[in-house]
């Protein structure tokens, strides 16, 4: 997918991707080789990433299933950054975690 930054339209590709993260208007994607500041919508993004390998976990982080390393308590682990689980989105992401199990 493509997305704007600064004053170019930056490529990113689904399977690099490790999590979003929203800071105020904007989303920080953070990739296994870059991280990048966009000014849009965590809905708008959602639309665009595939369900099967994208969840929001938190109102402020949408995580890549795969590269989960682990959960500890209301927490993920994703390489060396800890994520919270939101209590809004706690149970249906269990949910969706076992059913993919």
């Amino acid at each position: 997918m493509f997305v704007k930054t600064e004053y170019r339209m930056e490529r990113i590709d689904f399977s690099d991707i490790l999590y979003v993260e929203g800071q105020g208007g904007y989303l920080k994607i953070v990739s296994s080789q870059s991280k990048i500041m966009t000014l849009q919508s965590f809905k708008n993004l959602e639309c665009r990433l595939p369900r099967s390998k994208f969840m929001r976990v938190h109102k402020s982080y949408v995580v890549s299933l795969d590269k989960i390393d682990s959960i500890e308590r209301n927490k993920i682990r994703i390489g060396e950054q800890m994520i919270p689980i939101g209590m809004s989105y706690r149970d249906q992401f269990f949910k969706d975690l076992k059913s993919k199990e």
